[in-house]
């Protein structure tokens, strides 16, 4: 069995060398799944390192002599291929001596930009020197590529996943390994980092924001809406009071209209989204006193008193008389006086006004009445 001291030659210009140490730092770190070892005894039990990368590992005075040394010492050829790459000298060295070593068969190239056997300078990433022994042909027969492991290969998924896969597919070829088998495995284990990842992550964020929540005030908004149908002929929402009540604390807004909003400042942190009471009184409205979750932003539904504009009562009179059991008409509606000359009605919202006209349809005498109505408000045909 050949003994090698490196499993990889990362090769690559200079240019390129963000690409060469990640791929290097990534073979490095990764980790052969237990249940993949013990199905292949022959498989490495640790790591797949060392791998060499001449920039950090020999000296410049060394590079000639050392890296004919490296690259022997190496099972395989790792090529980073870039059009920048594909223009240098050193790359195509490395390529020739590790065909002359016989080891053309363990070269990966690895493409990081371009496209190979493209002939464009502009965008081909392949040296020459891996061209020259891995001649492409449009004949079936001659052609003799070489497939590049792409990390930024076409198809769905982020760039993250997709370069994950690349590193799976260099190591399932160096370790001559389904690439499924692994893949599958190093997705469960990325999965499993996320998720713990986003917990730790949550977890930390929410201390921060629990901290923050207890110790900083903050403002709230109330505005205000209409619950039942709205009537433009009756008087809008006017010196609204708002009060909302903290505990031992109240705090109270007055709105001049339904369209301004009640704003409660420098309220306690701690009391946010706990149950508070909010009561809002206006003239001709319902008062509305109920308990809700406190947050930033409150919208408070309110209703019109019904009665105010709606329930109409008062003595009718013609001539200085009571007019008892007459028919009448009021607002549109037949309505008939009782025996004391009373009139009773209550008229739907939507049909509420601020004044009515009341018609004696017998002799057409008519007269305008106007609510809200009192205990001895009268009327004269």
């Amino acid at each position: 069995m050949e003994e090698y001291k490196y499993y990889a030659f990362v090769s690559y210009r200079s240019s390129d060398e963000k690409y060469a140490k990640w791929l290097q730092d990534k073979i490095e770190a990764y980790r052969l799944p237990t249940t993949v070892q013990k199905m292949n005894q022959a498989l490495p039990k640790k790591k797949l390192r060392p791998c060499f990368r001449y920039h950090t590992d020999i000296q410049p005075n060394e590079l000639k002599t050392e890296l004919r040394n490296k690259l022997d010492q190496s099972k395989y050829l790792l090529v980073i291929c870039t059009p920048r790459s594909a223009q240098s000298p050193w790359v195509g060295n490395e390529i020739d001596t590790f065909v002359e070593l016989g080891r053309r068969d363990r070269i990966i190239p690895v493409i990081v930009e371009g496209k190979p056997y493209s002939g464009d300078p502009a965008t081909e990433c392949y040296n020459p020197s891996l061209i020259k022994h891995f001649p492409h042909s449009d004949n079936i027969a001659d052609d003799r590529e070489i497939l590049g492991v792409n990390i930024h290969e076409e198809g769905k998924g982020s760039a993250y996943m997709k370069r994950e896969r690349a590193v799976i597919q260099i190591v399932s070829r160096m370790l001559d390994v389904n690439y499924d088998q692994l893949w599958n495995r190093q997705r469960r284990r990325i999965i499993t980092r996320t998720v713990v990842s986003t917990l730790l992550s949550i977890v930390f964020v929410c201390t921060l924001a629990l901290t923050w929540f207890y110790n900083q005030p903050f403002t709230s908004q109330v505005k205000l809406a209409e619950s039942s149908v709205h009537n433009a002929n009756l008087p809008v929402l006017q010196d609204a009071v708002v009060t909302l009540s903290l505990g031992n604390e109240t705090k109270t807004d007055t709105l001049k209209s339904i369209d301004e909003s009640g704003i409660f400042r420098n309220l306690p942190a701690r009391m946010k989204g706990k149950e508070v009471r909010l009561i809002v009184t206006a003239q001709d409205w319902l008062t509305t006193d109920t308990t809700l979750v406190l947050t930033e932003n409150i919208q408070l539904l309110i209703a019109r008193n019904p009665k105010v504009y709606g329930h109409v009562a008062l003595t009718v009179l013609q001539d200085g008389k009571l007019l008892e059991n007459t028919p009448l008409q009021l607002a549109g509606h037949l309505v008939k006086t009782d025996k004391n000359g009373r009139l009773e009605m209550d008229l739907p919202l939507s049909e509420q006004s601020t004044e009515y006209p009341l018609i004696n349809p017998a002799n057409g005498k008519a007269t305008m009445v106007f609510p809200p109505f009192g205990p001895n408000d009268a009327a004269e045909l």
